[in-house]
């Protein structure tokens, strides 16, 4: 492919651009590397029509070409389809570690649910395990609102993952809360969960203990009134069984019964 130079402004960039943030700084020193060298490195573009592109590759490249008040830039041009440009988006990205790991889930979730890869094909196309692409999709069952809060104070992937073992959104929150105003590293972060985690399950055990003892008093309730009936009625019968989630009583009384009626 040829490499020529097109007006900045015919560019136009592409809305599905996996990441979404820049830094200030990053853009800064980039653009005076612009100023000072040019753009080194050319965009890759598919033809928009007759008179403009559609960005494939090199956002933080055009975005810093604008800054530096750039009005031609070096593009490569190709033809893509729209699922082969997202693809190649990405993996740019990818490659250069461009993307914080929420774009990156983002991005892998995109063309699972737009183009229907699998995540194996998403594997093979940007050389990582399957089990990085599913670990990182995992995380997108956060609520979108911790998401943010994610991104926003910069918190790691792990400190990400650490917050899916807790089930209880308002316990997320709040984990997620703690670790921003204490700055808590990943080791804290996790000791901090796990030892809720342990508080919730002794709290579990002992409220099953309670319901024990509670199934319990019931039950001998039920058998001793069964005892007085069945002390005025033969045939009467009384029988219970575990179904997992609750007790069944069962209770037989003949219809002969002088007691009821």
């Amino acid at each position: 492919m040829k490499v020529v130079q097109v007006p900045l402004n015919l560019i136009v960039p592409n809305p599905d651009q996996p990441r979404k943030y820049f830094t200030d700084d990053e853009l800064k020193e980039l653009t005076q590397s612009i100023k000072n060298y040019g753009v080194l490195q050319p965009l890759l573009v598919k033809r928009n029509g007759l008179k403009s592109f559609f960005l494939i590759a090199g956002e933080r490249r055009y975005r810093a070409a604008k800054l530096a008040g750039l009005e031609r830039v070096p593009v490569l041009i190709k033809e893509f389809s729209e699922k082969d440009a997202s693809i190649i988006a990405l993996v740019e990205n990818v490659q250069r570690a461009d993307l914080s790991f929420l774009e990156e889930a983002r991005a892998y979730k995109k063309l699972m649910d737009d183009y229907h890869l699998t995540q194996g094909e998403i594997s093979e196309r940007v050389s990582k395990k399957q089990s990085t692409i599913s670990n990182k999709i995992r995380i997108l069952s956060l609520p979108e609102e911790l998401q943010e809060l994610i991104a926003e104070h910069n918190l790691t992937e792990r400190h990400a993952r650490a917050l899916l073992k807790l089930k209880d959104e308002v316990d997320r929150k709040k984990v997620a809360q703690r670790i921003i105003q204490h700055g808590l590293n990943v080791k804290q972060t996790e000791k901090l969960i796990e030892d809720i985690l342990s508080n919730q399950e002794k709290a579990d055990r002992k409220q099953r203990q309670i319901n024990y003892f509670s199934y319990k008093i019931y039950l001998n309730t039920i058998r001793k009134a069964f005892n007085q009936v069945k002390n005025v009625e033969k045939g009467a019968e009384f029988s219970q069984s575990d179904e997992g989630d609750f007790l069944e009583v069962k209770i037989r009384i003949p219809k002969k019964s002088r007691c009821f009626t």
